[in-house]
């Protein structure tokens, strides 16, 4: 209950401090997928512990890999004191980031957070789900990200239904409705261009869908 009264303290005074400013700053996330804080796509992921009033919140920016659950599993060790986590984060590696999402929500119920102007797409947004508390601020980007590339012939339908399938299995564990994945499925097969649009939930679709759970 701490941890949710400072949580909401810190929203409050963020909300008044840059209230104003977000109102006439707020992207619109059907056409604007670009995170305006950097780091998100940095090539190594980098973990940053910061405490406060007893609580750790841990930072990832970066690009997530192969080795994510490993340094998960040493830091938390480590660090069981660890209660809120904030992304700025990217990443193909899917798998990766469902196994370490499942270390999370089988360690603890972490409070997760997207900051202002942060990314939190592909790998990132599949372990953001894992927080038990989660929330994106309105100036953040997310997205589940593209399965494959629509001019890509190595990426067969075999492969996607067995990605999908993992995913959905994922999401409902999670408690997130699989309408999250339906969407970005129909969105990448609607995709005729060699390079399509990058398309971001807005506030609506991400508490529809139960990505968010807390209001900003």
């Amino acid at each position: 209950m701490g941890l949710l009264i400072s949580l909401t303290r810190a929203r409050i005074f963020a909300g008044g401090l840059f209230g104003v400013l977000l109102v006439a700053a707020t992207p619109d996330r059907a056409t604007d997928c670009t995170p305006t804080r950097s780091g998100w796509d940095a090539p190594v992921l980098q973990m940053e512990l910061q405490k406060s009033d007893g609580v750790e919140t841990l930072f990832l920016e970066g690009r997530i890999g192969p080795d994510l659950p490993m340094r998960l599993k040493a830091l938390l060790a480590d660090h069981p004191d660890i209660g809120e986590i904030h992304f700025n984060a990217s990443g193909d590696d899917r798998n990766s980031a469902m196994e370490a999402g499942r270390i999370l929500r089988s360690a603890g119920n972490f409070v997760v957070h997207v900051p202002p102007g942060a990314g939190c797409t592909g790998a990132c947004a599949l372990l953001f789900l894992s927080g038990r508390i989660r929330s994106v601020d309105p100036t953040a980007v997310f997205d589940l990200g593209q399965f494959y590339e629509p001019t890509a012939t190595s990426v067969s339908s075999a492969d996607i239904a067995r990605q999908s399938l993992g995913i959905s299995d994922y999401l409902i564990r999670m408690g997130v409705s699989r309408r999250l994945l339906t969407g970005t499925l129909d969105r990448d097969t609607a995709s005729t261009d060699a390079a399509p649009q990058r398309r971001c939930l807005t506030p609506e679709e991400l508490h529809g869908y139960n990505v968010a759970n807390w209001n900003e």
